[in-house]
């Protein structure tokens, strides 16, 4: 082999990760099912798949604080929209716990 192939080798453990991600795309989001035609659309759909994955990665590592304010946050916009009786109690409970 080359100096160059061997110096982008990957070890196979070092790829698991990487198959898992293609897998992951593959099976949950719909990677393997892509019906498009043309060259620019097939990528168009291939990258809006990558931006989902990067997404869902970003929101498991994001501090539950942060999720608690987007949670506060829309139980009373909801609450402001709706008026109903049930949603303010719900979200009278989730100011004071």
């Amino acid at each position: 082999p080359s100096a160059t192939a061997v110096k982008n080798h990957i070890r196979p453990g070092e790829r698991n990760p990487i198959e898992g991600k293609f897998g992951q795309a593959k099976t949950r989001y719909g990677m393997d099912n892509i019906k498009a035609k043309l060259a620019n659309t097939s990528t168009s759909w291939i990258s809006t798949i990558a931006l989902v994955l990067n997404l869902v990665r970003m929101t498991r590592q994001a501090p539950v604080s942060l999720l608690l304010r987007i949670q506060n946050w829309l139980a009373y916009h909801v609450v402001r929209l709706a008026g109903n009786f049930r949603i303010k109690n719900y979200y009278n409970v989730l100011m004071t716990t």
